[in-house]
């Protein structure tokens, strides 16, 4: 009798053991399995940029084939479109006007995906450009004299489409100068003046 104790024992710890250490292999391949699932799901944030320029190309494409020589062109962009970025994780982000959901599944056939953000805006890409060709309009008036107030204090403007408007950067702000260019330019509700200086070139 001992000596089946003595073998039932043995084999017993054996199975144990045996046991065990089949479910930690199998423990150990799930937590592997469930690993490579969350890394190949989630992408990093530099395969989220590259993505991002996919789209912002297909976006541009679907505008115009001709989209580079028309980029400043304010009839390239429709109504809906409040222009695109990229956000600090990667994603790329449409400015929208109108509502946000019809737009975003809109912008998901013209994409092919839908792993992108929303965001509603005021204001259209095309009324930024708008703006945009009556102060290049200004700039390159013969009639306009050097002294004018904005042609004097004028360094720059650009459309800033995370604030949804269009910025004009004067080496001085104040009411004289802002009066005249919105007399003379522009009133438009989009303009934003900012003082900057003149761009140094090298």
């Amino acid at each position: 009798m001992k000596t089946i104790d003595r073998l039932i024992l043995p084999m017993a710890l054996m199975m144990l053991f045996t046991a065990c250490g089949q479910q930690n292999r199998k423990h150990s391949a799930a937590e592997t399995e469930t690993r490579e699932r969350l890394t190949t799901a989630v992408p990093t944030t530099v395969e989220r940029e590259k993505q991002a320029l996919i789209y912002h190309e297909k976006l541009m494409e679907h505008f115009g084939a001709d989209w580079m020589e028309r980029e400043s062109d304010p009839d390239l962009y429709p109504p809906y479109y409040g222009g695109s970025f990229i956000d600090n994780s990667g994603t790329f982000v449409v400015a929208v006007t109108g509502d946000p959901e019809s737009n975003r599944q809109r912008l998901a056939t013209i994409l092919g995906g839908d792993d992108f953000k929303v965001e509603r805006v005021i204001y259209s890409y095309r009324q930024m450009m708008q703006v945009m060709d009556l102060i290049d309009a200004f700039l390159v008036d013969s009639s306009v004299l050097e002294d004018h107030p904005v042609m004097a204090h004028f360094a720059g403007a650009y459309p800033d489409v995370m604030e949804n408007r269009v910025k004009v950067i004067l080496t001085e702000v104040n009411s004289e100068i802002t009066n005249r260019f919105r007399r003379d330019i522009s009133d438009s509700p989009l303009i934003l003046f900012e003082k900057g200086e003149i761009p140094q070139l090298y």
